[in-house]
């Protein structure tokens, strides 16, 4: 099933509840530790082709098979393994997904966690007995998201994973974007924080074993499973960094 946009359209904005502010010290966890793993990038691909003219320009996300939970969980499991940690897969919560668009696309985690995700993670914490929740969330293309690191080549709405395609004349592959949050939260005796966060956005990668279909809009299914890997690599090298942010003892 495939969504198309043609064009450019902007976003959204926020909400309210108590703040808790990023602390800078490395987490440290004991080992034994139960952390919660959970993600809410839904299993797209979206195709933005940017042609010169922006009325040729599109955008169009399609459904894959991957399944984007087990993705996370088996980036995480051997670092998490070595460092004494038990990984703990969580399913999506009801109140999470209702805040999906408040909390993790017009929140900012920059410096601290958003107001709007601070019961979801509070709720989760205390129901599933779990010490630190990692959690792999869409993110925007935006200043809000990636500071400046954001792609002023690309339109800030991008979500997700996807890759983009220029004017027939430009050389070279497509790239994969990478608009994700990936962020480890713990809880306080105020409530819970942001421990650490990796921006997906850092992260690109070329298709090279792209074949540009006849219809540039309809590339079939089995091509768009050459990205599963890719973005598995991509996902290893981010939950790294985002365990770089974590410490046992």
């Amino acid at each position: 099933m495939l969504r198309v946009w043609g064009g450019w359209f902007a976003c959204l904005l926020a909400l309210s509840a108590p703040l808790a502010a990023r602390d800078s010290e490395p987490l440290t966890l004991a080992k034994g530790a139960r952390v919660g793993v959970v993600s809410l990038v839904d299993p797209e691909a979206t195709h933005f082709h940017a042609a010169r003219a922006i009325r040729d320009s599109f955008l169009k996300t399609a459904t894959v098979t991957w399944a984007v939970d087990t993705m996370l969980a088996e980036a995480l499991k051997d670092r998490m393994s070595q460092m004494g940690l038990v990984l703990v897969p969580l399913g999506v919560t009801d109140e999470l997904d209702r805040t999906r668009e408040e909390c993790f696309l017009n929140g900012s985690f920059l410096k601290s966690l958003p107001k709007q995700c601070i019961l979801p993670f509070r709720h989760i914490i205390s129901n599933e007995h779990v010490d630190a929740v990692i959690v792999l969330a869409p993110g925007l293309n935006n200043s809000t998201h990636a500071g400046g690191a954001r792609r002023k080549e690309l339109p800030d709405y991008l979500r997700g994973w996807g890759f983009v395609t220029g004017d027939p004349v430009t050389p070279g592959k497509p790239t994969l974007f990478n608009m994700t949050e990936l962020l480890l939260v713990a809880p306080t005796p105020e409530g819970p924080t942001l421990r650490g966060r990796e921006w997906g956005g850092n992260y690109s990668l070329e298709w090279t074993s792209f074949s540009p279909p006849a219809d540039l809009k309809e590339i079939p299914p089995q091509d768009l499973n050459q990205l599963q890997p890719l973005f598995a690599g991509i996902l290893s090298r981010q939950t790294g960094r985002l365990l770089d942010q974590l410490q046992t003892r």
